[in-house]
């Protein structure tokens, strides 16, 4: 059977036909077979389609192939087409799936970026910003205080184990300088004030410490399901207990989660679900038994639901059954657990849309009502061997509102007893004399203002009542019955940039005892403090 030359140049003629036929294999000897032999000349596969054939060229333009070995040609580039095409979904389906489960390929191949910053919404115009690692999961923010972009490097990563996890570190030196006329409890974390000298002693006191300075890791892994897996952990320098000033590492949060649109469950070392507002201060105290009850870390395994009602309406719900003992805030180390988790909820509001306040994207309005439930046993306090259950419960309640985009308030109002582990009660759980738990109220307000992106204050006041009836005043030698806790603040921070700031802070605080009154203690406290973060 005759065909025209330029058939079969049309159908095998291309580069990347020929390319795929060298590669398939044993199938394509008898197309090796006719090249070899010249029948199908290389100098033949340029011949034009339109090239009129008659009698005098048709030898020189026909061959002869039969018909059996042409459609066995036909079926071979078609099956070719055809695993091309697969690949190619394939690999498209393939970047997709990393792109969506925030997976970074750990390869040679991954491109460079100037500005990478996970931690912060990318660009609308990454090309505008100088990023060219968009398609790769790099990402790049503008920011009011810029620095200098620094050398061109690869995107930053760290290797992992499992090549389906990535990991970014961050953390910030900080250096803190805190000044008192009035001796706090541990003057580099000013929890509240020891009893005043009767005689009118000095009790100035200087401390220059770097146990603010923190190391984290950010961890993102594949889909599983219609979740992302993720997690974090932070530590800082203290010690196990922040009260004593000593360095030490104290791990803050070690979770993993799975997180999406609606739902997020985590399980580890996280901050409580119970009274979660936090002011804005410079020590880690940040007006803990001042105030500021919940923001303590403990193990927990936490369930939250997210409900979008609309753009600008959010309901959160969250739950958790947590560890009910946690020592690092309280001097008091003689509890022990029933046995049995706390229990802590929490149901909250957002409403309006995301909007700019400083350096930071929030709803203009947030507020939520909190609660915790549990039980400590308590035992030879005072040498009897006495055994006593105490209930421990507390209701809060958080807020914030940003009245524009440059000034807003927040605050959180407590009621509750057996607080002196979620800060509450000035750090006093139960009493101890009676090892029955402490019933206390409290509160903290607080005011801001942003003169710039990067330059803001923050001013407020926070106290903590304890009831008088629940608190002895003295055991045996010893002074105890904290009965009041006050803290008055303000201060400035400037962020020069995204990596280093500088803050100052003033602050009055004042904390009374049962017995005897003239040992209440009140003062002037300094605090200035320098960050590099990376």
């Amino acid at each position: 059977m005759q065909i025209a030359l330029t058939s079969v140049v049309h159908k095998i003629g291309s580069s990347t036909a020929r390319r795929q036929i060298m590669f398939f294999g044993s199938k394509r000897i008898a197309l090796f077979a006719l090249l070899a032999s010249g029948s199908l000349a290389p100098s033949s596969w340029f011949v034009p389609q339109a090239m009129a054939q008659s009698a005098a060229n048709e030898s020189a333009n026909v061959v002869t192939v039969p018909a059996a070995q042409l459609e066995e040609i036909q079926k071979e580039l078609k099956y070719l087409r055809e695993r091309d095409a697969e690949r190619q979904i394939q690999k498209e389906s393939l970047s997709t799936r990393l792109l969506n489960s925030d997976v970074m390929l750990s390869s040679a191949e991954t491109a460079s970026c100037d500005l990478v910053d996970s931690g912060m919404p990318a660009c609308d115009d990454c090309q505008t910003q100088g990023c060219v690692g968009r398609s790769h999961g790099c990402s790049c923010t503008s920011c009011m205080c810029p620095l200098p972009n620094a050398p061109r490097i690869e995107c930053p990563r760290v290797s992992t184990l499992n090549p389906y996890f990535n990991m970014r570190l961050f953390g910030a030196a900080k250096l803190d300088m805190i000044f008192n006329d009035a001796r706090p409890a541990s003057t580099g974390v000013p929890f509240f004030l020891t009893p005043g000298s009767p005689t009118g002693r000095s009790q100035s006191t200087v401390d220059i410490h770097a146990r603010q300075t923190n190391l984290g890791a950010a961890f993102s892994g594949p889909r599983m399901g219609n979740f992302r897996s993720g997690g974090r952990f932070l530590a800082v320098l203290f010690n196990d207990n922040v009260i004593e000033d000593r360095y030490g590492f104290l791990p803050l949060n070690a979770y993993g989660e799975l997180v999406n649109d609606d739902w997020r469950f985590a399980a580890g070392l996280q901050m409580d679900v119970f009274a979660p507002g936090l002011p804005t201060v410079l020590p880690f105290s940040a007006l803990g038994g001042s105030g500021n009850s919940g923001n303590t870390f403990r193990g927990s395994v936490r369930m939250e639901r997210f409900l979008n009602v609309s753009r600008d309406v959010q309901w959160t719900l969250q739950g958790a059954l947590s560890e009910p003992i946690s020592t690092t805030f309280t001097p008091n180390v003689l509890l022990e657990d029933t046995g049995v988790p706390n229990l802590e909820g929490r149901l909250a509001l957002g409403y309006g849309e995301f909007a700019p306040i400083g350096l930071l994207k929030q709803r203009p309005f947030e507020m939520g009502i909190s609660s915790v439930l549990g039980r400590i046993r308590t035992t030879d306090l005072s040498g009897s061997g006495q055994r006593v259950n105490a209930d421990v419960w507390g209701v809060a309640a958080d807020y914030r509102l940003n009245l524009t985009e440059s000034f807003g308030f927040m605050g959180e109002v407590y009621t509750g007893q057996g607080l002196g582990t979620y800060n509450g009660g000035i750090l006093q759980t139960v009493d101890d004399v009676t090892a029955e738990a402490v019933r206390t109220s409290g509160g903290y307000l607080e005011g801001y203002y942003y003169f710039t992106q990067c330059v803001h204050s923050h001013t407020g006041f926070g106290v903590d009542d304890p009831n008088n009836e629940d608190v002895s005043g003295i055991a045996g030698q010893r002074l105890v019955g904290r009965i009041y806790n006050s803290t008055m603040y303000s201060n400035l921070l400037w962020d020069i940039n995204r990596s280093v700031r500088f803050a100052f802070e003033v602050a009055y605080r004042e904390t009374d005892y049962k017995l005897p009154s003239n040992l209440d203690n009140q003062g002037f406290g300094f605090h200035t403090q320098m960050q590099m973060a990376f």
